[in-house]
């Protein structure tokens, strides 16, 4: 193995020296051996099913500890090779180069100390490689389908079974239901539960553009509203609506259930607020489209009637529970004993959604409404813990739409950018004149923030625009800087210009970042002037920055790398001026 070493080492130091000297042959071998530990870690990673069911699996690097794991391996790398590689320097001691040979040095240590820090994608693919064989697209929405199906059973809570969830058939599809007591007309027809009334009324919609939209808890009868592009679309209160005709009594039942299980890859889903119901409004208006496809389902299944069906339905769900190790200590036969009550399918038994025993309330049954007394009587201890299925389902809908190369690759790529730029300074400088570069920014910190302090205090009264000043105070400091940086460092002794070289070189960027700053800035503040809407705004200005987005990241870091081959030429000129 030694022997290998030394002969590569050996065709290197003869046909290409800049890339022995930067030990750039072993260092991406190395880099390519940890890359795909790295990747067999994130196959292994998900391989008990349980740990799908904590939330967030998707960032599981962060929280398992491999992201420490990955930065001391990223350490111990780049040590040892700053540690073999500054063994030698052909620049220190006057070997015969060119712009383009530092250049080239510049770009090897960009690109080792990127591939040294980046094993976060490596992971991520393990992960995503697993999942997506483990756990097939079409399998798994077979098993989403068979929750929204067998959901209707899971008969947590009592209020989901109410008459105020229906959204099918018609005419429910176009009703709203009332169910605070305040606003209900006594006189005019309702249901009753168990002291909880239901008042249906028709919906009469108004469209406003978001100029005019009026303060929707001003107006009464105000129900909900959605809003689409400038539109926003206002629900009231009509005409109450006597529903006696299709509904038997407001008792509880099976029918009654709309709500959504798991919406997968969020497909076919009308979002009003969010993904999930938390919303009381949502509950009925949320994903409405969705939830009449689901109680037409429940209700297709229900008036069949076929106990054969009902149980396999059960079962299919049970499985898919063991699959995923959801806990549960329902079985086939118990639970189909509980939910199956042909008259009227009527909700007769309660289901706990954890495994942890229900808390009853302890308060007095005359501090508690009819229908709480009559839901603690209903529990049972069975229980089945949906909301960690959920999870599951959403933990491998997350890792398969998730993209392995995402937008933190800027934040590598800038990290690298960074480290290279120090080391290639210290590479061309030496470490003397890197300590005082670093000095020289502090005090020039310190003094801009005392300059921030005093305008800022004089400011107080009017008649400066402080972020303008500070922005442009700073750009005219980095101007000088950059400008003797360009042209005048062959003229200073050379430790003074080593300085402004190191200034340069680790400032341009930055220097540029500014410039689009102030530009945004000011298209900011003008767009504001002629456009007070928000969405006006949005649609007709332009905003350097923020239309650019991360296309400004990567522009940035073409413009350092362009940069730093231009500068090349003048750290030569800078480097043949006699020692001073």
């Amino acid at each position: 193995m030694k022997q290998f070493i030394s002969k590569i080492n050996k065709y290197l130091i003869e046909h290409h020296p800049t890339l022995w000297n930067t030990k750039v042959v072993w260092m991406l071998g190395a880099s390519l051996i940890i890359h795909i530990l790295f990747f067999l870690f994130g196959l292994i990673t998900l391989t008990n099913p349980e740990s799908l069911q904590n939330r967030g699996a998707e960032n599981i690097f962060f929280d398992n500890g491999a992201i420490f794991f990955s930065m001391m391996i990223s350490v111990v790398m780049l040590v040892l090779w700053l540690v073999f590689m500054f063994k030698n320097n052909a620049f220190k001691n006057y070997y015969p180069t060119t712009a383009f040979k530092l250049f080239k040095q510049f770009v090897l240590y960009l690109i080792i100390i990127f591939f040294s820090i980046t094993f976060y994608f490596s992971y991520n693919f393990g992960l995503k490689t697993y999942i997506v064989n483990k756990y097939p697209d079409n399998i798994t929405k077979n098993e989403i389908l068979t929750a929204n199906k067998a959901s209707v059973f899971l008969s947590h809570s009592l209020k989901n079974y109410t008459v105020d969830r229906l959204v099918y058939p018609k005419p429910f599809d176009s009703l709203h239901c009332e169910t605070e007591y305040s606003k209900i007309d006594l006189d005019k027809p309702y249901l009753d539960f168990l002291g909880k009334k239901y008042q249906f009324y028709n919906l009469r919609f108004v469209s406003y553009y978001d100029s005019d939209k009026p303060i929707h808890y001003n107006v009464k009868g105000y129900v909900y509203y959605k809003h689409k592009d400038t539109t926003s679309i206002y629900a009231y209160k009509d005409s109450v609506v006597d529903v006696s005709a299709y509904l038997k009594s407001a008792n509880p039942n099976y029918y009654n259930y709309s709500k959504i299980f798991y919406s997968y890859d969020k497909d076919d889903v009308d979002y009003l607020y969010s993904r999930y119901e938390y919303n009381p409004l949502d509950d009925r208006y949320g994903n409405v489209s969705k939830k009449q496809l689901v109680q037409k389902g429940n209700f297709d299944l229900l008036n069949r009637n076929n106990p054969d069906e009902i149980k396999q339905l059960l079962n299919s769900f049970l499985q898919v529970s063991k699959k995923y190790r959801i806990k549960t200590n329902l079985d086939t036969d118990s639970w189909f004993n509980m939910v199956y009550n042909p008259t009227g399918f009527e909700v007769k038994h309660l289901i706990n959604n954890r495994d942890y025993p229900y808390k009853k309330s302890y308060r007095s049954n005359l501090d508690r409404s009819d229908f709480e007394i009559y839901q603690d009587k209903i529990m049972t201890n069975k229980f089945f813990d949906s909301d960690h299925l959920k999870i599951v389902f959403e933990n491998l809908d997350d890792i398969k739409n998730k993209t392995i190369i995402d937008a933190s690759i800027h934040a590598f790529i800038w990290i690298a950018f960074a480290i290279a730029l120090l080391i290639f300074c210290f590479r061309v400088t030496s470490l003397k004149s890197v300590l005082f570069t670093i000095v020289s920014g502090i005090l020039l910190t310190i003094f801009i923030s005392l300059v921030a302090a005093a305008i800022g205090f004089t400011s107080r009264s009017g008649g400066i625009d402080f972020e303008y000043f500070m922005m442009y105070f700073v750009l005219f400091i980095a101007s000088i800087i950059i400008i003797i940086g360009l042209f005048g460092v062959t003229k200073l002794k050379k430790l003074v210009g080593s300085i402004f070289i190191n200034l340069t070189l680790s400032g341009f960027v930055a220097y540029v970042l500014l410039i689009m700053a102030i530009i945004t800035s000011h298209q900011s503040d003008a767009c504001r002037l002629k456009f007070p809407d928000y969405s006006e705004r949005t649609e007709n200005c332009f905003i350097l920055l923020s239309d650019l987005g991360l296309w400004s990241s990567l522009i940035l870091f073409v413009v350092g790398i362009v940069f730093t081959y231009l500068y090349c030429n003048t750290i030569l000129k800078w480097r043949a001026t006699p020692e001073n």
